[in-house]
């Protein structure tokens, strides 16, 4: 004995309205792409044949005209009565591709919205289109169906003039509570869904028609123009900073990635809109891009991509990765020409999305090499860009945090030691991906520690003459764990200099006799190579400039501790605050109270 499954047909809709379609508003796109394919397949026997969808609400009562094929008796029993029926198949069973609906439930998706739905149907292959060849079937959401043809159909009149030169007719009764059977309503969906159709698409309600289709798509416009990134600005929310056309020729892609006006963070999801064959997929589209694109926004159209069975996404498959690569490509020649040919709105976008540009970088070496031949970087020595580095310097010295970094910068600078800033994201990873790309260029990662064994020590009797200085300046920052001492370093400007790596406290050259000009220079060259004996300590250290004047005039104080402290704190909470270093309560204490002090003393 054999048989065939029963299906529940409310509970199939049930099922895929909540767990496959977002809502019950894609019984319109459904309707649409029916209509569109009933079109196309009547193009194929009368090109020039009329190309409309009305859509009409009476009421509770929605009909929808297409001018498309129609059906036959045979083809609506067939079709209209058999869940994953579809006319939309070539001679060997596969999915024609000048079609829109390819999955999902079709025409039922409308129970959703009404308990039963009437289709009126006048297939253009009949002997007699027009009421002799007019097709009734009604269905209802309780599984059952009837069908009717020839003579003993009365349509209403309205339909029955619509269907004179074939077409099919849908009308459907919306449920009391449903929202969407309002002009406002369907206006809005169809619009949303159906806007870039090439076919003439109405809303008709009492006297009113709109025609809400035909609209041309950003991609269809001049590129680079005002009405490119009006449409963004009026769609997306934002004036675009660029705009670029893409054109994937493999999956028939065509489209504008719209470039952000402001900057985005790595990471963040940007969504997609994506149309398939005209027909909106999805607005929040994600998988179109490679990740390091968040910059951009994009809308376009494809031909050949596969939606999911909810139609409102891409099916992931080769095709999409190869499209999300393309696309990237895309990107990455557009910034390449920028570059070159607009070095002042190329500065512009750096300074906007310099995060994604530096995350492309880290996969794409000819991006690597733009970026360093283009973007500058955070030197001791002002802005530079890697490449100018490597031909100054013959390689890069860096440190790895922006704190090390303020920690060096005065010291760098006034010996003219270039070492470059890599406290920013991506930075570390990118100079890791050039050490590979340059093999020849050293990539130097330095340590406050090995910059600062250029501070000099002081002879016995200066050192001896300082010592009660620097015990007083012990005791005034009691309770902060930081340990004294005094070296003559440049600049002269500054009076002290806060090292939070207990490996600098260490650091030390005994002598400088045998210095040569610049032996901050000299240090750093072998950096890689040195370390200092005292490694390991874990107390930061407070070093004062024998250089300046102000640590002279400090220690002739030490008589005077009132004064010598508030000096001493007031010094140590002053870098704190240059290289954003965290403080304590006590410390916070003391910035209130030495610049209150200060204030005081200079009203008397």
């Amino acid at each position: 004995m054999s048989s065939n499954f029963r299906v529940d047909l409310s509970g199939v809709v049930e099922l895929l309205s909540r767990n496959l379609y977002s809502g019950p508003r894609v019984f319109i796109r459904e309707l649409l792409q029916n209509g569109v394919d009933a079109i196309t397949a009547r193009r194929e026997l009368q090109p020039d044949c009329p190309a409309r969808i009305r859509f009409l609400l009476s009421g509770r009562t929605l009909t929808v005209i297409d001018s498309g094929v129609g059906l036959t008796a045979d083809e609506a029993a067939s079709l209209l009565s058999t869940i994953g029926a579809s006319s939309k198949k070539d001679e060997f069973g596969l999915s024609r591709s000048d079609f829109l609906g390819q999955f999902g439930i079709g025409l039922l998706s409308c129970f959703m919205v009404s308990p039963s739905i009437e289709v009126f149907s006048s297939s253009v292959r009949a002997a007699e289109p027009g009421r002799g060849g007019i097709v009734r079937w009604v269905g209802s959401s309780d599984g059952t169906w009837t069908i009717d043809d020839g003579a003993s159909v009365a349509a209403p009149a309205h339909i029955e003039s619509a269907l004179s030169g074939g077409g099919t007719a849908i009308v459907l009764e919306g449920f009391p509570d449903e929202q969407l059977f309002s002009l406002a309503a369907l206006r809005d969906v169809i619009t949303s869904y159906g806007r870039f159709l090439e076919v003439d698409v109405t809303l008709e309600g009492g006297s009113e028609v709109e025609h809400l289709a035909l609209q041309r798509p950003p991609w269809e416009m001049a590129p680079a123009s005002r009405a490119q990134a009006t449409w963004c600005a009026e769609n997306f929310g934002f004036m675009p900073f660029a705009a670029i056309p893409l054109d994937v020729p493999e999956a028939g892609f065509k489209g504008v990635a719209y470039v952000l006006e402001s900057g985005a963070n790595p990471g963040h999801v940007m969504r997609h809109q994506v149309y398939l064959r005209r027909m909106l997929l999805g607005s929040s589209v994600k998988s179109l891009l490679p990740d390091w694109a968040y910059f951009v926004r994009v809308v376009g159209n494809a031909e050949f991509l596969k939606p999911t069975a909810s139609r409102e996404d891409l099916f992931d498959d080769d095709l999409v990765e190869f499209t999300r690569q393309a696309i990237g490509e895309h990107i990455r020649v557009w910034l390449t020409q920028l570059a070159a040919q607009e070095p002042a709105m190329f500065k512009a976008f750096t300074a906007l999305h310099i995060n994604g540009l530096k995350s492309l970088a880290l996969t794409d070496r000819p991006t690597r090499e733009l970026l360093c031949r283009t973007v500058p970087f955070m030197t001791t020595l002002g802005a530079m860009t890697i490449g100018e580095i490597i031909d100054a310097y013959g390689g890069v010295r860096y440190v790895s945090t922006d704190d090390q970094f303020r920690t060096i910068e005065p010291i760098a600078a006034a010996n003219e030691v270039c070492v470059l800033n890599a406290g920013f994201a991506f930075d570390q990873e990118l100079i890791g991906q050039l050490a590979l790309d340059y093999p020849q260029v050293r990539f130097t990662a330095l340590r406050p520690s090995e910059l600062l064994g250029v501070l000099s020590s002081l002879p016995p009797d200066e050192e001896a003459e300082l010592m009660p200085f620097v015990d007083a300046a012990s005791k005034a920052l009691a309770g902060q764990n930081v340990e004294m001492s005094v070296r003559r370093f440049e600049p002269g400007t500054l009076p002290v200099l806060f090292l939070p790596d207990g490996d600098v406290a260490g650091a030390r050259v005994e002598g400088d006799a045998a210095a040569s000009s610049s032996p901050l220079a000299a240090l750093v060259e072998s950096a890689a190579s040195q370390r200092s004996p005292q490694a390991g300590v874990s107390s930061p250290q407070l070093v004062f400039n024998a250089h300046s004047p102000v640590v002279f005039e400090m220690a002739g104080a030490v008589d005077r501790p009132e004064v010598l402290d508030s000096a001493v704190r007031g010094l140590y909470v002053q870098a704190l605050l240059a290289g954003r270093h965290p403080m304590d309560s006590q410390a916070r204490s003391w910035s209130t109270s030495v610049f209150s002090t200060l204030i005081s003393r200079a009203l008397k």
